[in-house]
């Protein structure tokens, strides 16, 4: 069983997934990806098997939420870009 979020897309044989909250940015985000691969996710399998054609920055975004945009200060360090970490 799957802990995603996973809905029908207007686009034939995918699915759109909604991704966690950034820690980064605080926005929650979608994913177009594959209906097989959303099938695979919700038969519970790791989200590097069921979509292994993915960027792993996108993979990485339906695990932690963590945006393409926001991936360099994912970095920790002198890599984390100050102007990517808000104050809440």
């Amino acid at each position: 069983m799957s802990h995603h979020a996973i809905y029908d897309s207007m686009q034939e044989g995918y699915a759109d997934i909604l991704t966690p909250v950034c820690p980064f940015c605080h926005q929650q985000g979608w994913i177009t990806i594959p209906q097989t691969g959303a099938d695979a996710l919700m038969d519970g399998q790791p989200v590097q098997d069921a979509l292994p054609e993915l960027d792993y920055r996108l993979r990485e975004q339906i695990i932690s939420g963590i945006h393409p945009r926001c991936y360099p200060g994912a970095e920790f360090g002198d890599g984390i870009d100050p102007d990517l970490i808000r104050s809440h």
